[in-house]
């Protein structure tokens, strides 16, 4: 089996404690998890996930930037994705950039690594680990399944 993109259940959302995973990152949003979920069209979380081999790729969104030009927080081209692997939570940054859009790929843009904690697993190297990042964030491409219409209109680079 390979990844795909779904929602959720409940009972995994819990095991994983994704609400505080999204809110840890998100300190700045005025509505938390999982009150949050209300305002999707699914009342669930999502993931990219590999259940083969009980790998799962959750992104928890951009990071704000403290010192916006507004004086205000402000959102960042930083985006923090989780990729469970073995039991360990590995949390990749990645600097977002927006690219050339084409009449093929109207949304076009690329990912390069900012960092990854930690940088290996015991079984797993940097580049073992930066594999298997590639390969689900290849089937997540922007939305995951909260957007498979934008998902297939869509061309990432990963510059890693």
């Amino acid at each position: 089996m390979s990844f795909v993109n779904e929602y959720v259940s409940d009972e995994d959302a819990q095991k994983y404690d994704l609400d505080n995973l999204w809110n840890k990152y998100n300190y700045t949003a005025m509505i938390k998890m999982p009150e949050l979920l209300d305002h999707f069209d699914v009342h669930q979380h999502d993931w990219c996930v590999d259940k083969e081999r009980d790998y799962w790729l959750f992104n928890c969104g951009f990071l704000t930037s403290e010192n916006g030009r507004s004086g205000y927080p402000e959102s960042s081209n930083k985006e923090v994705f989780i990729l469970h692997i073995n039991d360990q939570n590995i949390e990749f940054i990645l600097a977002h950039h927006g690219m050339e859009a084409t009449d093929l790929y109207p949304i076009h843009f690329s990912y390069n690594l900012v960092s990854m904690t930690p940088s290996c697993l015991p079984e797993k190297t940097r580049e073992n680990l930066l594999t298997i990042l590639k390969e689900a964030l290849n089937v997540f491409k922007c939305a995951g399944i909260r957007d498979l219409e934008e998902n297939a209109k869509s061309f990432i680079e990963l510059d890693f």
